[in-house]
């Protein structure tokens, strides 16, 4: 019995002596995502990829592969996004594009993307 209250106190000095971690290695900056709404703003991180168009036009959803759209230099994955069944929105838009002029004309604001993954950002 004695043995057990020694290992007990010693698990409970070790644990102790323990602090965890509490630095980050990744970085956030603020973009404005809406012109709409300029309070309206999405964490983007700095470590996401930078995409050209013709890296971005590579996710077009076709046959079931991963579908990426930029809107307003942010690139987001619609992959899972019933409105973008196999890359495609509504028959119109093609996934693997900069859509910001589509969003533009469209019935629905951008802040519809807020449920969508962040995967990247555009090259200016």
């Amino acid at each position: 019995m004695i043995g057990l209250f020694s290992v007990v106190g010693l698990l409970a000095s070790c644990a102790s002596s323990i602090t965890p971690s509490t630095s980050s290695t990744s970085t956030t900056s603020i973009v404005s995502t809406t012109s709409e709404t300029p309070s309206s703003e999405t964490i983007v991180s700095s470590e996401l990829r930078v995409f050209t168009l013709a890296e971005l036009a590579a996710y077009n959803g076709d046959n079931g592969a991963t579908a990426y759209i930029a809107v307003n230099g942010i690139v987001y994955d619609v992959t899972n996004a019933d409105e973008w069944s196999n890359g495609w929105h509504k028959g119109m838009h093609l996934a693997g594009t900069d859509a910001t002029a589509a969003f533009a004309d469209s019935p629905h604001s951008t802040s519809i993307l807020s449920s969508l993954p962040i995967v990247g950002t555009l090259a200016s």
